[in-house]
């Protein structure tokens, strides 16, 4: 179970290795104008026929990349009841990433993580990354779920509803992609979800420079290969695997090549 739940939280790293350490208390970061699209090779990927190139992207959430660098911004958060909405806000992305990271991980801290977030949405309706990471949360919750069809298939669809309906009201908002992307990479095969996660990558990419952003580059690419292995192209996920493990990005290069071993 443990292994499990390991392998699972990966997908909460979500906005805190997107390359951000800085720990300051900021609302969501718009990057307007025109992007320069960065090419997908056609070898690594096949491009759904509704691909967005869009004309500007929201940026994500940024949270700290180390629990030791979370305890110490939600420290100096110092969050009570009085507390501004928007630092309430970063506190519940941080403290989500923190559980994912921590050894111990007990269903009751998810499942109060959980709550709080439905009840900010209450009054956030149209902050749709807030509803991604409510749609992730709800779907990490299977994994402590596993001998209950019932509750994980309850657990599931309510996720991939949030995540979704995320998505469709936010097209070009990066964190709303990277939540359902890695949270439907990291889902069985099975399921059917991979083919929108390699959307999602492929989206995330032409709004990514590798030069300027390598960590965060490298992560995209870790869970981009995954997404093609679970929508049945091993051969495209192996390469974008092999070049990336070819690279010394800690930790992203060592999670490359042993996941390329595995699926080989």
């Amino acid at each position: 179970m443990d292994n499990k739940l390991k392998k699972i939280g990966m997908l909460l790293l979500t906005v805190a290795i997107g390359g951000c350490s800085e720990p300051a208390v900021q609302q969501e970061n718009k990057t307007k104008g025109t992007v320069t699209a960065k090419a997908v090779n056609p070898a690594d990927s096949v491009q759904p026929t509704n691909f967005i190139q869009p004309a500007d992207f929201t940026q994500p959430t940024r949270v700290p990349t180390t629990n030791a660098e979370r305890q110490v911004l939600l420290d100096s958060l110092n969050i009570n009841a009085d507390s501004p909405v928007d630092k309430r806000r970063l506190a519940l992305f941080v403290r989500y990433t923190y559980f994912a990271d921590s050894k111990d991980r007990q269903l009751k801290t998810l499942e109060h993580l959980v709550e709080e977030i439905a009840v900010m949405r209450k009054n956030r309706r149209d902050d749709h990354e807030l509803t991604a990471l409510y749609g992730s949360a709800t779907s990490l919750q299977t994994v402590f779920f596993l001998d209950n069809l019932g509750k994980t298939t309850l657990l599931s669809k309510k996720g991939s509803r949030n995540l979704d309906r995320a998505v469709k009201n936010a097209p070009n908002h990066l964190g709303v992609r990277l939540y359902r992307g890695i949270t439907y990479a990291e889902m069985p095969a099975f399921l059917g979800k991979g083919r929108q996660a390699v959307e999602d990558f492929n989206l995330i990419k032409t709004a990514t420079d590798a030069q300027t952003n390598d960590k965060f580059y490298a992560m995209i690419d870790y869970y981009h290969a995954m997404a093609l292995i679970k929508d049945q192209q091993k051969n495209s996920g192996i390469k974008i695997l092999a070049s990336l493990a070819g690279k010394n990005i800690a930790p992203w290069s060592e999670r490359a090549a042993a996941l390329m071993k595995e699926k080989s």
